[in-house]
């Protein structure tokens, strides 16, 4: 027997290997869709210091390559384009079934 992964499993697995990755996608999938200016103030009011907006760019560019994120270009008339980021379905449903994503009970 020959074991063959797929590949998009451990692309997803590897772009979640990061601490500050993991912390997006849980934003991500608390607030989405999200802009990346939320983002970058929301990491840096829960770390309590400055995040070069590189950084931010950087992590969030591999989520997306990886399949992991949605990125969302929007232009409102007169005004500069922004992004904004949603989990995609395919990690969500990859999250949910590797026991990554667990949904709380609200009604206890």
């Amino acid at each position: 027997m020959m074991f063959n992964p797929d590949v998009k499993v451990v692309k997803l697995l590897k772009a979640l290997n990061n601490s500050w990755r993991i912390k997006i996608v849980e934003l991500v999938i608390n607030s989405s869709p999200i802009s990346f200016s939320a983002i970058h103030d929301h990491l840096e009011n829960q770390i309590g210091r400055e995040i070069n907006r590189g950084a931010i760019t950087y992590h969030l560019g591999l989520l997306v390559q990886c399949n992991v994120l949605d990125r969302v270009l929007e232009r409102n008339p007169g005004e500069r384009t922004y992004s904004s980021y949603d989990v995609t379905g395919y990690a969500m449903e990859k999250l949910e079934a590797l026991g990554l994503l667990i949904h709380e009970d609200v009604d206890g």
